[in-house]
């Protein structure tokens, strides 16, 4: 199980300064992030649901 996560949703076309740090190139993007700002893994374009899944736990799992 997870605790301190915090799930952030950033429209990058009101809010091109973190779009530009993170390096955003289309959408959807997913980043996860340490609680500094440095990035663990990035699940870029669309992947279906369970693709997502498995991705996101390979990227959560990084961040420990």
């Amino acid at each position: 199980m997870l605790r301190n996560f915090i799930c952030v949703r950033i429209d990058t076309e009101r809010d091109s300064s973190t779009g530009g740090k993170y390096g955003v190139r289309g959408i959807p993007d997913t980043r996860i992030l340490k609680a500094d700002g440095t990035q663990v893994a990035r699940i870029g374009g669309y992947l279906d649901p369970d693709e997502f899944v498995v991705e996101l736990q390979q990227g959560l799992a990084a961040a420990k």
